[in-house]
C-alpha cells in the first residue's frame, strides 16, 4: 500500500512540474522571440525529467520600427554584456547616448566588426545583415548558429548562453535579417491550453487516488487497533 501511495505521489509531481513548465510557456505569449520549453520524463514515474527549448520560429510581425530586426531564419544575434558574451533572437534594439546599437537592455549588439556605432541619422539594414547610416556601410549585423544548440542555456531578457565549446558556434550562412520586424514567441496559446487542462486533470486524478488511498489505510490501521 505504501509503495503505491509513493508511486502515486510521484506521477501527481511529474504532472505539477508540467504544469508549472506550461503556465511559464503561456506567460511569455507576448516575450519577443521567446522559445518554449517542453518537458519529459523516463519511462517510470521517477522525478528524473529534461526540459529543452523548442528553437522553431515564432510568427514574424511588422513594426515599423527602423532598429527592429527578426530573424526569419535559423540563428542568433551574438551581444556583449558585463557577464560575457550572450545571444538572442529578440532584435528590438535602440541606439545608447554613445551611438552604439544595443538590446533594450542597454548591452552591444555585435557586427563582423565588433560593437556597431551609429553615426548618423538614416539606418537601413540589408536582408544580409548589413547596416548602413545614411547610406554608408558601416558594419554587418553578426548571426550565428550552433553545432549543439541544445547545450544553450536561457537566462532573463530572452538571452541564452552557451556551455559547449567555443569552435561549436559559426557564423550563418544565408541569413534573412527583416528591418523593422519582431519575431514574437512560438507559444501556440491554443495547444498550451489544452495540454494545461489535461495536465490538471491527470493532477486531479493522482490526489483523489492518494486520498482514497489514505483513507483506505487509515481504516485498516483503526480496524487492527480495534482488534
Amino acid at each position: 500500500m505504501i509503495s503505491g501511495i509513493h508511486n502515486i505521489v510521484d506521477g501527481a509531481m511529474v504532472q505539477k512540474l508540467r504544469f508549472d513548465n506550461i503556465a511559464n510557456n503561456l506567460a511569455n505569449i507576448n516575450t519577443n522571440a521567446f522559445k518554449k520549453d517542453i518537458i519529459s520524463f523516463n519511462q517510470t514515474l521517477s522525478m528524473k525529467h529534461v526540459s529543452e527549448t523548442d528553437f522553431s520560429p515564432g510568427p514574424v510581425v511588422y513594426t515599423g520600427n527602423e532598429l527592429d530586426v527578426a530573424l526569419a531564419t535559423q540563428g542568433l544575434f551574438k551581444i556583449q554584456t558585463s557577464q560575457g558574451i550572450r545571444y538572442t533572437r529578440n532584435g528590438s534594439f535602440t541606439i545608447n547616448a554613445q551611438r552604439f546599437l544595443v538590446t533594450r537592455k542597454g548591452d552591444k549588439v555585435l557586427g563582423q566588426n565588433g560593437a556597431i556605432s551609429i553615426n548618423g541619422i538614416k539606418v537601413s539594414i540589408e536582408n544580409d545583415g548589413q547596416v548602413l547610416v545614411d547610406n554608408q556601410p558601416v558594419d554587418r549585423i553578426l548571426v550565428v548558429d550552433f553545432k549543439r544548440p541544445q547545450l544553450l542555456r536561457k537566462e532573463g531578457f530572452s538571452y541564452y548562453m552557451y556551455q559547449g565549446r567555443e569552435e561549436e558556434i559559426f557564423t550563418a550562412e544565408n541569413v534573412d535579417v527583416r528591418q523593422s520586424y519582431l519575431e514574437k514567441s512560438n507559444v501556440n496559446p491554443t495547444e498550451e491550453m489544452v495540454k494545461m487542462i489535461e495536465t490538471f486533470r491527470a493532477f486531479e486524478s493522482a490526489q483523489k487516488v492518494i486520498q482514497c488511498m489514505d483513507e483506505m489505510t487509515s481504516q485498516m490501521v483503526n480496524s487492527l487497533g480495534m482488534q
